[in-house]
């Protein structure tokens, strides 16, 4: 662990918090966007990870799994594989002049939508996010550059929309639902009464068909249907990328214990390019499950860079070097002046007996022949 160096501790950036890291962080990214596949849905969220030292940029977020510890900006695919990520500074945040007048959490998703726009710039990609980044001038700037975009919506960003106040429509019948299309940017901003209302605004979807989903009343005392906008429906199977990526890490999380604060993001880190990987082995066809892939990319270290010792006459394990035969190492034959041969004692033994008797043999067959 001491001998762990990140970067230069004579080239630090003062102005960058993580600038110790930095340069981990930048080639995750890299590595990450190009195996990335080209998929539409795509999702953007915060995610923590758990650390309760001191440090300038350490958040409290109340009601989280994770409440103490840093908070990273996380860009994923919709089956979790993740393509970006970027820790947050707190308040020393360093937001793009361009981006400025749109506040933090439009600015964390215009930025990720230059990454993805970078691999092709023409997709009709379709980003989807919480009530922290949405807003309706965020919804105005994707459409521009041709993104789609779905995102639930805080009630005091709703701006002159003529909806109904959430406190009022809360009174309606469960399952209703109102809306309303912004005639020059083609925005639709919809109300949905489930246990709570929910306002969700998207420059694409539209909230029909409807469906029929099943809630439990606690008025009567059983499962009912309700109905569900299209609007909803599309939100709710896209936005769990981030959420999924947080729950394979969470499984088996590498922990470090330490005192210096970049270890938990230093293992976090290998924690996400594992999750990846293994994402890419499914999407490959592979058949392992996470923890049997995580044991064999172990297997395969300890293989890789076990120290070699001395085996006597035992004959070499059967599964050796099995896990780390494509680790491009050269697992060659290692050449010997003597032949070795594996075998008993017993084996040695009439070995020995039938050299000495036809030692014997020759002997006498040589005397008498020169007699």
């Amino acid at each position: 662990m001491q001998n762990l160096h990140l970067n230069d501790n004579n080239n630090l950036e003062n102005t960058d918090m993580f600038s110790k890291l930095r340069h981990l962080f930048s080639t995750l990214n890299e590595k990450f966007q190009s195996f990335a596949s080209l998929e539409e849905c795509h999702s953007v969220d915060e995610s923590m990870v758990p650390y309760y030292g001191g440090h300038g940029s350490k958040q409290f977020i109340r009601g989280k799994p994770i409440r103490w510890g840093y908070k990273v900006w996380v860009g994923t695919t919709k089956k979790g594989y993740i393509e970006w990520f970027e820790p947050y500074k707190g308040s020393t945040t360093i937001i793009s002049e361009k981006y400025r007048p749109l506040g933090l959490g439009a600015s964390v998703v215009l930025q990720f939508a230059d990454i993805i726009q970078y691999q092709c710039e023409k997709a009709p990609f379709h980003i989807f996010c919480d009530n922290f980044f949405t807003s309706l001038p965020l919804l105005a700037e994707l459409t521009s550059r041709g993104l789609k975009c779905t995102g639930t919506l805080r009630e005091n960003r709703l701006s002159d929309c003529p909806l109904e106040k959430s406190s009022m429509f809360k009174k309606k019948s469960r399952g209703s639902f109102d809306y309303r299309l912004e005639e020059y940017q083609n925005n639709i901003v919809s109300k949905w009464n489930d246990n709570s209302v929910v306002t969700v605004a998207s420059d694409v979807t539209s909230p029909f068909p409807t469906q029929q989903v099943k809630r439990f009343s606690q008025k009567e005392k059983k499962m009912i249907h309700v109905e569900q906008p299209c609007l909803i429906k599309q939100y709710n199977e896209n936005m769990g990328g981030v959420d999924r990526a947080d729950q394979n890490i969470s499984l088996y999380r590498v922990g470090i214990r330490g005192k210096k604060w970049y270890f938990c993001l230093f293992s976090h880190a290998l924690n996400m390019a594992e999750q990846n990987a293994w994402q890419l082995h499914k999407y490959s066809g592979g058949k392992m499950d996470h923890l049997q892939f995580r044991r064999c990319i172990a297997a395969g270290l300890l293989e890789t860079y076990m120290k070699e010792t001395k085996r006597g006459s035992s004959k070499p394990g059967k599964y050796l070097h099995y896990e780390s035969r494509y680790d491009r190492m050269d697992h060659l034959v290692n050449y010997q002046e003597k032949q070795t041969h594996f075998a008993t004692k017993k084996q040695h033994s009439d070995a020995r007996s039938v050299m000495l008797h036809f030692t014997q043999k020759c002997v006498f067959l040589s005397y008498h022949t020169k007699k």
